[in-house]
């Protein structure tokens, strides 16, 4: 068995990043704008250190029908991991029981196959993959930028939550907000509400929901209008913010022809923090492990 360990030896990408200490030496705020720019800056901090943790993920996905009833429901539990710096989610469980012997031997045959691929590789190759894997990160992180520019932001309170002094803000989108980056004409579609921890600028929790037909893939998947989000953050180890929770509820028309309506629930747990060269770092706290009720 290949510990996760195995893919921390590759380089890593050189990416700069804005931690704790820079956010810190700003001067305060309450201006709802510049709260969200200085919490996009903290996302991307916060995307590096997770990429020294692993976890469990559960999956529940349920089929609802017209009055809302629950048609059918299936349960998928992974480990994600770390591999050659690649993030690679291993199914253990399907509807809260363990694989049967010739599921458990394909999730072994996929894992290896995904090994054997990044094992081979050249230095060459690797090295277009970092390329191309730090161009997807700007780009990701140039949209999520765009984000500060597509919304008016109100501030709407204050919260505590888990303990973390917050502020509620607002976001309604803008009529005269033009994308920068591909796909971000979707920010105009959706209006929301997140909770940005006060200390260093980190989303708490956010909700979010869809005010118009939302469109994926030239039209294969449509996200309907009342479609819900939500996800929730854990502070871990005094560094990092990382999933706890994400949830959708609504509808989607998947190739213009089948209407599906639907809830998805994922939560993630058993995070534990890796080194480069061994195991679990030693005195790193964990999430508590128990799995969500069922």
């Amino acid at each position: 068995m290949v510990l996760a360990a195995e893919a921390q030896n590759q380089p890593q990408s050189p990416v700069a990043t804005v931690g704790q200490s820079a956010i810190g030496e700003l001067p305060p705020t309450n201006d709802p704008k510049e709260i969200i720019r200085r919490s996009v800056e903290m996302d991307h901090h916060n995307w590096e250190l997770a990429q020294s943790y692993t976890c469990q993920q559960r999956e529940v996905e349920k089929q609802l029908g017209k009055h809302g009833e629950v048609k059918s429901t299936e349960i998928r539990t992974y480990d994600v991991n770390f591999y050659y710096g690649d993030e690679y989610s291993r199914l253990i469980q399907k509807n809260d029981q363990p694989l049967s012997a010739d599921e458990k031997k394909k999730e072994d045959e996929k894992l290896e196959k995904f090994l054997a691929k990044r094992r081979s590789r050249s230095d060459d190759e690797q090295q277009k993959e970092w390329s191309k894997r730090k161009k997807e990160r700007e780009q990701e992180r140039a949209f999520i930028r765009d984000m500060v520019n597509a919304y008016d932001f109100k501030l709407a309170g204050e919260e505590k939550v888990d303990g973390a002094d917050t502020w509620v803000i607002e976001a309604t989108p803008r009529k005269d907000f033009h994308p920068t980056q591909p796909h971000a004409d979707v920010l105009s579609k959706i209006k929301g509400r997140v909770w940005i921890e006060k200390k260093e600028y980190n989303w708490v929790k956010a909700e979010a929901e869809s005010m118009d037909t939302i469109s994926f893939g030239l039209f294969m998947v449509r996200v309907h209008p009342g479609t819900r989000f939500s996800f929730e953050q854990i502070h871990l180890n005094d560094e990092v913010w990382l999933v706890r929770r994400f949830y959708l509820n609504g509808g989607v028309r998947i190739a213009l022809l089948k209407n599906m309506s639907g809830e998805q629930e994922d939560t993630f747990f058993n995070y534990k923090k890796f080194s480069t060269t061994t195991h679990i770092l030693p005195g790193v706290r964990e999430v508590p492990s128990d799995p969500p009720p069922k």
